[in-house]
């Protein structure tokens, strides 16, 4: 069971919602392409959702559970779950395109600021 607030269970499960709808997408068409980018669109997109999850972990654990001293720890982490798609990406370059697994390995990123961005504007309009 994941040891999250309430308001980050609701975030990632939107955001899983948007990025599987892009991703099916985007397999569909690139299928008939090259599978290569579906793969490297694949492994982009699984490492981002571990990346968002560090994230949602570590921002619950330094301000619900007071324990600043993790947060080196798990920035350590996500530097580390960072460099493992790109990595795989540069040694096995027949298998994985080291660009696609780049774009999405930021999906996740990019869609939590904007969730927030037009979250944050509704607030402001009222």
């Amino acid at each position: 069971m994941l040891i999250l607030a309430r308001n980050l269970k609701f975030i990632i499960k939107k955001l899983n919602r948007i990025i599987l709808v892009e991703f099916v997408s985007f397999a569909c068409v690139f299928y008939f392409i090259d599978t290569l980018y579906v793969i490297s669109a694949a492994l982009g997109l699984l490492f981002s959702f571990f990346i968002i999850l560090d994230f949602a972990f570590s921002e619950y654990a330094i301000l619900h559970g007071q324990k600043k001293g993790l947060f080196f720890v798990f920035y350590l982490s996500r530097i580390f779950l960072y460099a493992i798609p790109l990595v795989l990406g540069l040694f096995f370059k027949n298998y994985f395109n080291f660009f696609v697994i780049l774009i999405f390995l930021f999906s996740y990123q990019i869609h939590y600021i904007g969730f927030e961005f037009f979250r944050s504007l509704k607030k402001i309009k009222r």
